[in-house]
């Protein structure tokens, strides 16, 4: 049997999914609460990460970005700092970027904080698996990634490299126009601005040099151009986010924000919501006198009454109030 390093995280032991060993100086509670937290971490990515899956279109923008500043503007990366920090993997940023490989800080790293007896080892399985995971499954990018430094072995922050696996990449970066300008030929629909840059993310990619098809461009293009890729389009998972932000920043009040949100339901509703017909039943009217029976406001009355509350109301907690207090 191999010898493993006491105190490792589970992740680096034949001992996965249970708590890990107890390090020098650690105790047992130590290390238990260790496996609860990071137990709760897992089941979080297990949860948030399949809902998580992005588009072409949107990897693509990412892709084509070729300097840090560029790539943290783009809508994918600031959906994934969000969804690290949520899933409790830290403030996570990029620092550092070459064509194919990116390298991402976590100052502070919370799973550092969860082996407080650990000292001079890597101990961030947990990042380096999600990083993977999350480019593999919801990029469908193939990659290795690898923690180059941690504050567990003197280094000054958590680092993390991920290196695209090329074909993979190419797959999803290059689009028709690009494959037109790989084989020598103009695509008519874009502008000559969109033709300069397009070549120059070629050429930064090495598929092209000095305008013309390179080794590898001629490689990729006679082994892998001409496969038939099927894109599908879906609705990234920060787009439903984005709605909400822009009704609520439209609006000064939360009355008005909320009046279009219902307007909104309410144009759907009929199309998506399909009632089964009723079987016929004697009218009220014949069966208990009309003064024993209210009338039943329709739907849209109710949207509309719900809509003239809201305009009124400072906050979605006294709008409740408002209706509880009606029924």
């Amino acid at each position: 049997m191999s010898y493993i390093p006491p105190g490792l995280p589970p992740f680096m032991t034949s001992q996965a999914g249970g708590p890990p060993p107890m390090a020098s100086g650690g105790s047992f509670a130590q290390s238990l609460g260790a496996f609860g937290t990071m137990l709760k971490i897992q089941e979080t990515i297990s949860t948030r990460f399949p809902k998580s899956k992005v588009p072409w279109k949107d990897t693509r923008i990412f892709l084509r970005a070729h300097t840090i500043e560029s790539i943290r503007s783009t809508p994918l990366y600031g959906f994934m700092m969000y969804l690290f920090k949520e899933v409790g993997l830290g403030d996570m940023q990029l620092v550092g970027y070459a064509p194919m490989h990116y390298v991402f800080a976590v100052p502070g790293c919370p799973v550092c904080s969860i082996y407080p007896a650990l000292h001079d080892q890597k101990v961030c399985v947990a990042t380096t698996d999600a990083l993977h995971r999350f480019f593999k499954e919801d990029l469908e990018l193939e990659c290795m990634v690898e923690e180059t430094e941690c504050a567990k072995d003197s280094g000054a922050v958590c680092k993390f490299k991920i290196s695209l696996q090329p074909i993979s990449a190419y797959q999803i970066l290059l689009d028709d126009n690009d494959k037109l300008i790989l084989s020598g030929k103009r695509p008519q629909a874009i502008e000559q601005p969109e033709l300069v840059s397009r070549v120059e993310i070629l050429t930064i990619y090495k598929l092209l040099d000095r305008g013309k098809l390179s080794d590898i461009g001629e490689a990729y293009m006679q082994f892998a151009g001409s496969m038939p890729v099927k894109e599908k389009i879906f609705d990234p998972p920060w787009k439903t986010a984005e709605e909400l932000k822009s009704i609520i920043s439209k609006h000064g009040a939360f009355g008005a924000a909320f009046g279009e949100m219902a307007a909104k339901v309410q144009s759907v509703q009929p199309s998506a919501t399909k009632m089964p017909p009723t079987p016929s039943v004697p009218s009220t009217s014949s069966v208990l006198p009309s003064s024993s029976v209210p009338p039943v406001p329709s739907i849209q009355e109710e949207v509309s009454k719900i809509k003239d509350e809201a305009k009124n109301a400072g906050s979605f907690a006294e709008l409740i109030a408002k209706m509880k207090k009606q029924n």
